[in-house]
């Protein structure tokens, strides 16, 4: 009867360990599209930084419409929700 506790604790362990990871990774590493914070983003996009490609889609994460913007001299590309 003890062992069968300890081979439960250690599948409960496993699974509270595979739902932390699953928490991390989406809180942490699903950045599709998120503008930082410290980029200048918009205001890059108003004073010419930025030309519209002809790249629009929609998100399938959040059912939004997104114009891809690009900038010829770094190679950055930002993403701007049309809706």
């Amino acid at each position: 009867m003890g062992g069968m506790v300890i081979i439960l604790l250690i599948y409960a362990l496993e699974l509270v360990a595979f739902l932390l990871l699953l928490w991390v990774s989406w809180r942490f590493f699903d950045k599709r599209y998120r503008r930082r914070d410290d980029s200048g983003g918009s205001r890059d996009i108003m004073n010419g930084s930025f030309t519209p490609t002809s790249e629009v889609f929609i998100d399938p994460k959040d059912g939004h419409k997104y114009q891809v913007y690009y900038n010829h001299r770094t190679g950055e590309r930002e993403y701007i929700r049309l809706d």
